[in-house]
């Protein structure tokens, strides 16, 4: 994937900068192009202490198997970018609330990755040594007899870490109903301080019960290790226009063509994808 890839028509896209928060620009607003509002393919480019690059690999709409009970397949793309050395991405958490103001609520059937997952796992071994001094001999008419000695104790133990991502599929907004977010958390390997992956692809499956336009909000919040000073940085706040989507819309088929008609049928693992650099081969 290149640093700036093309973005075609009808891909929903937001690209955000990160801040420190309370700094200008530390709250972003990507706004729907009132001429297209739909699936918008308009992004707003800020430049921070990382860059952050979210858009809409494919938009899918359809049907969950043989044509029966309408359904939405989306595949999200992440570039996580550092603009200094000294500068890493050590944690992010992102997330999707999905809705509907004239029709039924989405429902989220599915997503990848999901559950826990390790990536690049390290193993290292630490030794603690623990001393102290000792006397000995004993007292004879006031004069001491013998010597001290000084005394170790090392203990080994394996410490192992690893990239850790995390994603679920929860229930955002209400305490009933069926699950209507998705969400997802990158942590670093904090033993070799190697940040985050920077190229991370998710899918999400949805449930519908109409034809009815439905949306998305999009949160994200990331920590990133200034010159071994960690700062939470703040990116979409909930004034970002919602992501809109329309049902009679055609499928992009950017990454392969998908039928339509089974989309529970796709196997969700082989569109997400988790890489440490943004080139694709």
């Amino acid at each position: 994937m290149s640093a700036d890839p093309e973005i075609e028509e009808g891909v929903p896209a937001f690209e955000l900068g990160l801040c420190e928060g309370g700094d200008e620009g530390s709250d972003f607003r990507t706004q729907n192009d009132p001429s297209a509002p739909l699936q918008r393919n308009n992004i707003t480019e800020r430049k921070g202490a990382i860059d952050i690059r979210c858009t809409g690999a494919d938009v899918i709409h359809g049907y969950l198997k043989d044509g029966e009970g309408p359904a939405t397949l989306i595949v999200y793309e992440f570039q996580f970018d550092r603009r200094k050395k000294a500068r890493r991405i050590a944690t992010v958490d992102i997330e999707f609330i999905f809705g509907s103001n004239d029709g039924a609520e989405p429902e989220v059937l599915k997503i990848s990755p999901k559950g826990r997952m390790t990536l690049v796992p390290t193993t290292q071994t630490e030794t603690i040594t623990k001393g102290g001094s000792a006397k000995a001999g004993g007292n004879v008419f006031g004069a001491e007899l013998g010597g001290s000695w000084q005394w170790e104790k090392a203990v080994s133990r394996e410490t192992k870490n690893a990239t850790t991502i995390v994603g679920s599929i929860d229930l955002k907004g209400r305490n009933f109903g069926a699950s209507n977010a998705a969400s997802w958390t990158l942590l670093e390997n904090e033993a070799v301080e190697t940040g985050v992956p920077a190229h991370f692809r998710t899918a999400v499956l949805l449930s519908r019960k109409d034809d009815e336009e439905f949306y998305s909000t999009f949160k994200i919040r990331a920590q990133v290790d200034l010159v071994s000073r960690f700062t939470r940085l703040f990116g979409s706040t909930p004034k970002d226009d919602p992501i809109l989507y329309d049902p009679t819309l055609p499928p992009t088929n950017k990454l392969q063509e998908y039928d339509v008609d089974s989309l529970g049928d796709i196997d969700l693992q082989k569109l997400s994808v988790v890489s440490f650099t943004n080139s694709e081969d």
